[in-house]
């Protein structure tokens, strides 16, 4: 008996070393979220040696084989899930939602193999990096049963708002200064990428007021060390978002004066990102966070008084600081267009996302059951944009959806769809559901709400390494929080 009680404890404290690693490894996969630099060196000379397809290649299409970090961690986690946990296959790539991205895979590299790049290996060095993202899925979605999930994503909070605050200093001295701050090896580009024209001259109301311009009619975008100053924007209202969510738990006075300070950091460097799609997703996620707050008190009221103050008073900084970056940035905002205006800068932007999009149609149109192949959208784009003037196509359709659907026709976009809604139905159900934790639920579930919209207006969800290990990543905290599949182990209770 004395042998099994200690056989017994041997095997949890097994299983629970186990799980701190894998929550280390996690934790460490989201810190390096901003900070993707490609390795170069044997893996440009590999993708330089591979054979050409024959036909041409326009100038704009990549042939380099990327590799990231964040790759390696992922490969590292998902080997590690599997040698500790022992799972089976089948409950690691079917369960739940899973399902649907493993057949998106599997849809994917069929309409590789049946395009004009079947031949061609960098398309599949491209569904590789994919499945990396894959993993990532179905591995938070696995540990969900492993670990103790809502203390994981407690201590994910306190990541995104600490990392985002180094960003944020980042950012803002790049917008003062306009121009990069030399740290390439953080992944940092160069702000000249990223202008818009600006009349007044101006960097904020306060140039203005002490006659302090910049004496040049453009003005550069702040991008942090992301890759680009939407993705930089993405990033921001996950974490504001975050923010509030600590917001409202927290019993200390002075831990709720630096959230708001914060939070008022968060706005001032989304202002100077001018990056409309993070803008118009924080206001949507906000409502939606704080319906739902008050939904529930409502519905049982047995949510503590103390939260919904605190939801009263972090909609209030959150509306304080939106009015007060509106008054400091005004002038620039208007120049910038497509937020509290809509001028001539917002609508050549928008038309060029609409014949975007036409052209995506048009492909489905031609290509409906598999597409023009993964990763080939823009291999495709010449003979779809002859009859379109006014603009230069090089890039992907500024949509999600669009662009799984274009390229891995109706079977990939199908799956796509199906496995969003499963997460939004099991978000929305996990609401309801007694157990977990109401404000981890409502966090995961209004981020994700905002991240739907952002694919409508932008594509590097999935095509960032950036953005998208921050979508895939929420997406399977979100299945895990609401039990989209039977537990196995009980959660151990949060101390």
């Amino acid at each position: 008996m004395t042998v099994s009680i200690l056989s017994k404890l041997s095997g949890w404290k097994t299983e629970e070393r186990a799980g701190k690693w894998c929550m280390g490894l996690l934790s460490l996969i989201f810190i390096l979220v901003p900070f993707q630099r490609r390795f170069h060196g044997a893996v440009d000379s590999y993708s330089r040696s591979l054979s050409l397809p024959d036909f041409p290649l326009p100038e704009y299409f990549s042939t380099h084989v990327h590799l990231y970090l964040s790759d390696l961690l992922v490969i590292a986690l998902t080997l590690g899930i599997f040698l500790l946990y022992k799972v089976s296959l089948r409950a690691f790539f079917w369960e739940g939602a899973s399902k649907y991205l493993t057949l998106l895979l599997l849809a994917s590299l069929a309409s590789i193999c049946f395009s004009i790049t079947a031949s061609y290996a960098i398309p599949y060095f491209r569904l590789l990096q994919f499945a990396v993202l894959v993993l990532l899925f179905h591995s938070i979605r696995f540990l969900s049963q492993k670990i103790d999930l809502i203390l994981f994503i407690k201590r994910l909070a306190w990541i995104l708002v600490i990392v985002c605050t180094f960003e944020c200093s980042i950012s803002i001295v790049q917008y003062f200064t306009q121009h990069s701050l030399g740290l390439g090896f953080l992944g940092e580009k160069s702000l000249h990428h990223f202008p818009f024209p600006n009349p007044g001259q101006n960097r904020w109301f306060f140039d203005q007021v002490f006659n302090a311009g910049q004496g040049h009619g453009h003005l550069f975008r702040a991008s942090g060390t992301f890759s680009h100053p939407n993705i930089l924007g993405g990033y921001i209202f996950c974490s504001a978002m975050a923010s509030c969510f600590l917001f409202v738990q927290q019993l200390y006075k002075g831990k709720k004066i630096l959230l708001t300070a914060c939070i008022l950091l968060q706005f001032f460097t989304l202002s100077v990102a001018f990056s409309r799609s993070a803008m118009i997703a924080l206001g949507l996620s906000s409502l939606v966070w704080c319906a739902l707050q008050f939904r529930k008190k409502r519905s049982n009221g047995k949510e503590p008084y103390e939260v919904f103050k605190g939801t009263r008073k972090v909609m209030g900084a959150v509306l304080l600081s939106c009015l007060l970056c509106i008054g400091i940035f005004y002038s620039q905002l208007t120049a910038r267009g497509g937020v509290i205006n809509y001028n001539e800068i917002a609508q050549h932007a928008d038309s060029e996302r609409l014949q975007y999009i036409k052209i995506a149609i048009d492909m489905l149109k031609e290509h409906p059951l598999l597409g023009v192949g993964f990763n080939n959208f823009q291999l495709y784009l010449q003979q779809y944009q002859e009859n379109l003037t006014g603009h230069i196509f090089f890039s992907k359709v500024h949509n999600i959806y669009l662009l799984i659907a274009a390229e891995t026709g109706l079977i990939g976009g199908g799956l796509f769809l199906l496995f969003l809604l499963a997460l939004v139905r099991g978000g929305w159900k996990g609401l309801a559901k007694e157990g977990g934790d109401y404000q981890t639920k409502i966090l995961l579930f209004s981020i994700f709400i905002g991240f739907l919209f952002i694919g409508q207006c932008d594509f590097y969800l999935i095509e960032s390494p950036q953005g998208s290990l921050l979508f895939f990543g929420i997406a399977g905290l979100l299945c895990g929080a609401n039990g989209q599949m039977p537990l196995l182990k009980a959660p151990r209770p949060t101390p």
